[in-house]
């Protein structure tokens, strides 16, 4: 197996508050921890695939929040990327929850597997532009399909500097959605 890293500067700004944001840090004892951890489970699992370690870039891949992504690339990866990401999630979890354990309050990493997660910001970030341009010439709100947390983030991020678009979450646990509607000025 293959151990890369990448640590090409990071382009973006930081968020307001500096409390919450994390520095990348792709040579920390935890992102070593988290690549074995990674590596440890492929090879239980018998799948051939390289590891690239880098750091985040985008908030997909969580900037400011994550100290390193990790990255799984191979052939035939689609069973550890699963429906709409819930494979991928539920790994990024279990190493997550170990590191954690191992090292409280050192923050976590991303996993990433063939680029998915940059593929599927582009996705939702097309259709959440394409969605509030039909808002804007009907005026109805429109719903999006159930998103991750992740992903809801990428909509309103998205969609944040339209001024007369507004974005919402709606509903609870597993069908929590995001509601894309016009905003209409009191004056």
């Amino acid at each position: 197996r293959k151990v890369s890293k990448d640590s090409t500067a990071r382009e973006g700004s930081r968020r307001t508050q500096q409390d919450e944001y994390r520095e990348p840090n792709i040579n920390a004892e935890e992102v070593d921890f988290a690549a074995g951890m990674v590596d440890d489970i492929l090879h239980i699992l018998d799948i051939d695939a390289e590891i690239e370690i880098r750091e985040p870039i985008t908030p997909a891949e969580g900037i400011g929040s994550s100290l390193a992504v990790i990255d799984i690339i191979g052939m035939d990866l689609g069973m550890l990327i699963g429906r709409r990401g819930e494979s991928l999630l539920a790994f990024q979890y279990l190493v997550n929850a170990a590191l954690t354990r191992q090292f409280p309050n050192k923050g976590g990493i991303m996993l990433d597997i063939e680029h998915y997660r940059q593929r599927r910001s582009e996705e939702i970030v097309s259709l959440a532009q394409r969605m509030a341009e039909q808002v804007q010439e009907t005026g109805a709100p429109i719903t999006l399909e159930p998103m991750s947390p992740a992903e809801r983030r990428i909509v309103h991020l998205a969609l944040e500097g339209m001024n007369d678009i507004e974005t919402n979450s709606v509903g609870g646990g597993d069908n929590r959605k995001v509601v894309i509607s016009v905003v209409y000025d009191d004056e």
